[in-house]
């Protein structure tokens, strides 16, 4: 019995996805954080933009000596991974915006199945679009389309999509996240 209940246990562990290396076993990303200036501007336009939801909100919390104090608030995108924006006031952090190049900077991409209609969406809203979507004819991107944006705030941020697929799936058993398959 006993040899039944570790081999049925070693089943039930095994069942999460992927054989991944020792540390710790993730299900997957949760959600990205991002400091914004302005928390209802930046819920505003998530929401105007891209139809994601408000879900919880904490704060303001004092945060002496890093700000004055600290708003956060879960927004929900559609089937990709929550958005947690932060406010924080009176901050002695740099208001500087980071160039996409810098070392920790990053971007958050929103998956269409039309990026050229998102762009056009874009630039009717007065957006700023950081050149004109590229699609990548090979390699394991082939079928992507993508091109940055930057927030009303100045945070770069990018369009993407393939709706018939990326040129790696033809050969690789291991997929990336895709919306029409938001699970394994």
């Amino acid at each position: 019995m006993k040899i039944f209940a570790a081999v049925f246990a070693a089943i039930v562990l095994n069942l999460g996805g992927a054989a991944q290396a020792a540390g710790i076993k993730s299900a997957g990303i949760d959600h990205v954080g991002v400091n914004v200036p302005d928390l209802k501007q930046a819920e505003a336009f998530f929401a105007n933009t891209f139809g994601c939801e408000p879900v919880t909100q904490i704060g303001p919390f004092p945060m002496t000596p890093r700000a004055e104090s600290v708003t956060l608030a879960m927004i929900r995108c559609g089937t990709g991974a929550n958005i947690e924006l932060f406010e924080y006031k009176n901050s002695t952090g740099s208001s500087v915006m980071p160039k996409n190049e810098d070392i920790g900077a990053s971007h958050i991409a929103f998956y269409t199945d039309d990026v050229k209609a998102g762009v056009a969406y874009l630039k009717s809203q007065g957006i700023t679009v950081l050149g004109e979507p590229m699609t990548m004819t090979s390699g394991d991107t082939e079928g992507e389309t993508w091109v940055h944006f930057l927030s009303p705030w100045g945070s770069e941020l990018e369009l993407v999509g393939y709706p018939n697929g990326k040129g790696y799936e033809k050969t690789s058993k291991l997929k990336l996240w895709n919306p029409k398959h938001p699970a394994k």
